[in-house]
């Protein structure tokens, strides 16, 4: 029944330009044109297209066809430039309908002809058209004056498309990375969709079927290269199931769930280990009757930031912000208001680990056209005026699911743009800088919380030494004993790290003083004996045996910690006592080396030419004790895949099975980098341009940009092991 509406209205619209049609195979193609054109997935408008596009060949002449084969290109990036092409031929042929015009217009403006754009939607304004037509026009012409000035001052950044195996030739969007990026979790929409081609009702449907939305998950690997990804099979349904959010700390999954029921909710997933449990809705007043999708939690994980089309707001979907209350649900939500929401679509928001940077995507405010992504700041506990993030980061295409990782170097986002390496559909892009303007200032800390050198689940809180707020808990992953916090500056934190087994253990981090964005290492090694707490050294020997008990050793910081905590405990017990003599013990090569600066190099690729010449032109300074340097020559799921004749010169490879299932290829042992990047050029010479350079330390491999990131750390390893071995000299002198 509403097909026959559909097309007895098209009819009725353009009764001047179609001709009757008396073919009972094009009535059919009509009908089924027109099917696929009232559904707003991409997929139908491919195939109306196609519908359309048959229709017309057989009968060039008629305009109708013409006209709706231009509609259909408006949602298919590949064929925008077509729309022009189709318009201005049906503006020739029904000079008078003045929906044509309006069309042109759009055509012009997806096209980045803005001149062209402005002039034919004032002309199509003069025609006296209706209301909604005449504000759609009006905005079009806001877009089109913006999107002019904006392309005339295009920023100067890298966009990259993510590629392949993420990227294929289904769609791929709504990225949410982990605060670290070790993780990318996005909504996948094609072949591998569970339940395959389905009908309305999730029922198969090989021949008009669509797919249906699943989450799907991929893993950083050492070398930096995104592993094959994998849907989450405990959260994936036959139903709509998309990725929305991460918490910063990657331990729950935010996901939108939509049915034939309801407009859509949102549901949670929490990581036991390495597996996501079911997705379960969220507690509290967020989900309603209408759609909710796309959201963001805070850091502290007190503040839940979403879309909504829920009654009450300022038009099509707002952006709302809830607060958790004490028994865990989220309560007192608000609209965020007219400084962020307007009439039009503000979707897809992202709260920054920072807390005070909010990016968003809008079709309002100063849009160059349908979504584009947009950022904000809390000053004084009010948000500026949202800045749009400018071109070519934003095109007259749908920009929107933007994320960026805790440093700002790198953003990502979605996009169906054709440019870039796009083919069309929606795809996952990269962006660096990843915000225009200052860097965020925070202390990203990641740690591992161990139990008699086991990985360990336990609860992290922490407090605010200045007001006693607290923030948290977050939870250690049961399987890695990894977690990972954001803290904001002009603050010394109190930690209390509880466990089932192991008690409680405390420390303090004092960021105070922090003025730019810095990753420290914070790990918790507990034993049944307790934790060695550097405030509360009770003998010297005690903390030996403690000290003894460990195989991995604490970071740097709490090592200093300790060894400050020992020789004040030793100068109070012996306040007039000194040695007659120490224990002489001989220079490192490495004492030195502390001298030297990464912090030019510290969170940015090593894929920059630029930044890896830095790492070079520094290499042969870099002492690293007990450190070697290999060259990786492939990393392969089946390593049976790769032969290596080219390299045999070199000498027969060194292959290694690594606990992530990904067999590893090394040639060489070095001292130094700059004798490993000799190797690296042999190799690529010889063909294998992805040769890569990493580091072993007592046969642990780190990728370089690990250690620059924790300034070639292996020296305060093997400087644990000379500590100790001088706190048993000094015990036994003693």
């Amino acid at each position: 029944m509403k097909k026959s509406i559909f097309i007895l209205i098209c009819t009725l619209l353009f009764s001047v330009i179609t001709k009757a049609q008396t073919k009972k195979e094009s009535t059919d193609k009509l009908n089924d044109a027109a099917e696929f054109y009232m559904s707003d997935d991409i997929k139908d408008y491919v195939r109306a297209y196609e519908a359309y596009d048959k229709l017309e060949k057989r009968d060039p002449s008629n305009a109708y066809y013409k006209f709706q084969k231009g509609l259909c290109t408006f949602h298919l990036p590949d064929k925008k430039q077509e729309s022009i092409t189709l318009f201005e031929t049906v503006r020739q042929m029904e000079p008078k309908e003045t929906q044509v015009l309006l069309n042109l217009g759009k055509a012009y403006h997806i096209n980045y002809r803005f001149d062209d754009a402005i002039k034919t939607f004032k002309e199509f304004l003069a025609t006296n058209p209706s209301q909604i037509d005449k504000e759609e026009a009006e905005k079009l012409i806001k877009n089109s004056e913006y999107g002019k000035n904006v392309t005339e001052t295009m920023l100067q950044s890298d966009i990259r498309n993510i590629g392949p195996p993420v990227n294929t030739e289904a769609q791929e969007y709504s990225p949410v990375i982990s605060t670290d990026e070790s993780v990318l979790i996005y909504t996948y929409r094609g072949p591998k969709s569970t339940g395959g081609l389905m009908n309305g009702n999730f029922k198969p449907d090989a021949q008009n079927g669509t797919y249906y939305e699943d989450v799907f998950m991929s893993r950083r690997n050492a070398d930096s290269t995104w592993s094959e990804p994998q849907g989450i099979a405990s959260i994936n349904t036959k139903q709509n199931d998309a990725s929305l959010a991460l918490s910063p700390d990657g331990q729950t999954l935010y996901v939108y769930r939509a049915s034939e029921k309801d407009s859509g909710d949102i549901y949670e997933s929490h990581l036991n280990g390495e597996e996501w449990t079911s997705a379960e809705k969220m507690k509290g007043n967020i989900n309603t009757n209408y759609y909710e999708g796309a959201c963001s939690i805070t850091a502290d994980g007190k503040y839940f930031y979403f879309s909504s089309e829920r009654p009450g707001g300022f038009g099509g979907r707002d952006l709302y912000i809830a607060e958790k209350a004490e028994d865990g649900t989220w309560k007192n939500v608000k609209n965020m208001g007219s400084a962020i929401n307007t009439s039009q679509d503000e979707d897809s928001p992202f709260i920054h680990p920072d807390g005070i940077t909010l990016f968003f995507s809008s079709k309002g405010h100063n849009s160059i056209g349908d979504y584009d992504i947009f950022y904000t700041i809390k000053k004084d506990n009010d948000w500026i005026d949202p800045i749009n993030m400018g071109y070519p980061l934003n095109t007259t295409d749908d920009d929107r699911y933007y994320v960026i990782n805790a440093s700002g170097q790198k953003g990502y986002f979605s996009s169906n743009r054709m440019s870039n390496g796009g083919n069309g559909s929606a795809e996952i892009l990269t962006v660096s800088p990843g915000i225009i303007s200052e860097k965020p200032v925070l202390a990203m800390v990641l740690g591992y919380i161990y139990g008699n050198d086991q990985p360990l689940t336990a609860q992290i809180e922490i407090v605010k030494k200045s007001n006693g707020e607290k923030i948290g808990p977050f939870t250690s992953n049961g399987k890695t004993g990894k977690y990972l916090v954001a803290l904001s500056p002009g603050e010394e934190y109190i930690f209390h790290v509880r466990t089932k087994d192991f008690g409680e253990a405390t420390d303090v981090l004092n960021v105070a003083k922090l003025t730019k964005f810095v990753e420290l290492r914070k790990d918790f090694h507990l034993t049944k004996d307790g934790y060695i707490d550097p405030h509360n050294i009770k003998s010297l020997n005690e903390l030996l045996a403690q000290l003894d008990t460990m195989a991995v050793a604490p970071d740097s910081a709490t090592m200093n910690r300790i060894m400050k905590a020992y020789k004040d405990l030793e100068a109070a017990q012996n306040p007039t006592t000194t040695p007659t003599a120490t224990v002489a013990s001989a220079k490192s090569p490495c004492d030195d080396f502390k001298t030297l600066d990464f912090s030019a190099l510290k969170g940015k690729s090593l894929n920059d030419i630029n930044v890896y010449r830095k790492l070079l032109a520094i290499g042969e300074k870099i002492c690293a004790d007990k450190m070697i340097f290999k060259v990786q020559i492939a990393a392969y799921r089946h390593p049976e895949n790769y032969k290596y004749d080219h390299l045999k010169e070199f000498g027969a490879p060194e292959i290694v099975d690594y606990p992530d299932k990904i067999t590893r290829f090394t040639q060489g042992n070095f001292n130094g980098i700059k004798e490993a990047e000799v190797q690296r050029q042999k190799a690529i010479a010889k063909g294998q341009k992805d040769a890569w350079i990493v580091g072993f330390i007592d046969g642990k491999r780190y990728t370089l940009e690990e250690l620059i990131m924790v300034d070639f750390y292996n020296k305060n390893i093997s400087q644990f092991n000379q500590n100790l071995q001088e706190l048993k000299e000094y015990i036994s002198y003693k």
